[in-house]
């Protein structure tokens, strides 16, 4: 059943097209003790509607991350994850989705090696295995780039990259560098400077989950124009 707002807005309009929106489970149903919005919370309603509505994406997901995955991965970048993305590893270790740009009427197979992340931009959620590796390469890139003297670096130590497109040279960082936890979530593009984009992963999770239950558009920090998301043949594209 659709959320109905106090105010007409076009996205009143584009909820009533039929988009299928659900109500949001209270949390214990959903088996989380934490009462506070938390990013467990958001996943949940995520993977949730993905079950419901796109169930192909839903069976992309991957299982969950060892702790002994993650921390072998710690130990070769030399850096903690925050606790928000390891929460989220040990429920889903991310996708089989990759995002690639189809036409016509193709069948997108998200699981099979695939094609198309059910996030906004198409950005795509990566395992332990390819966060530890774009990061490492990232790091060593940014070394033997910065020059001597400088204080610039390419990628700093302690932004994880959690969430990339499919040729990994734009996506989601989540800046650990200073040991904030929760850690904020930054976009990042190959020709542009990191843009500070959501206060959290929580608070990114709840903003894609809003969107897909009908509560409001996708946006990034409230800039640019809204990613209004459509479902075809089990697949969730924005």
């Amino acid at each position: 059943m659709c959320r109905l707002a106090s105010e007409e807005s076009p996205w009143d309009d584009y909820r009533r097209s039929g988009w299928p929106a659900m109500e949001r489970q209270p949390i214990m149903d959903l088996g989380i003790e934490n009462t506070l919005t938390s990013a467990v919370e958001a996943w949940a309603r995520f993977t949730q509607w993905l079950s419901e509505y796109a169930p192909v994406h839903a069976d992309a997901l991957n299982p969950p991350a060892t702790e002994e995955q993650i921390k072998q991965a710690e130990s070769r970048m030399g850096v903690s994850l925050p606790s928000e993305l390891r929460q989220i590893l040990m429920i889903n270790n991310g996708t089989t989705a990759r995002n690639r740009i189809l036409s016509g009427n193709s069948c997108y197979d998200a699981r099979g090696g695939g094609d198309y992340s059910p996030f906004p931009s198409y950005n795509v959620f990566n395992d332990v295995e390819l966060t530890c590796s774009l990061y490492t390469g990232n790091r060593t890139a940014s070394v033997s780039m910065q020059e001597p003297g400088s204080r610039y670096e390419y990628w700093k130590q302690g932004w994880i990259p959690a969430f990339t497109t499919k040729e990994g040279h734009s996506g989601l960082f989540l800046d650990f560098s200073v040991g904030a936890d929760p850690a904020p979530v930054y976009a990042y593009g190959e020709d542009s400077f990191p843009d500070l984009a959501f206060s959290s992963l929580a608070e990114y999770l709840s903003a894609v989950s809003d969107a897909l239950e009908g509560i409001r558009p996708f946006t990034v920090m409230g800039r640019g124009a809204p990613h209004l998301p459509s479902v075809r043949d089990g697949l969730l594209a924005w």
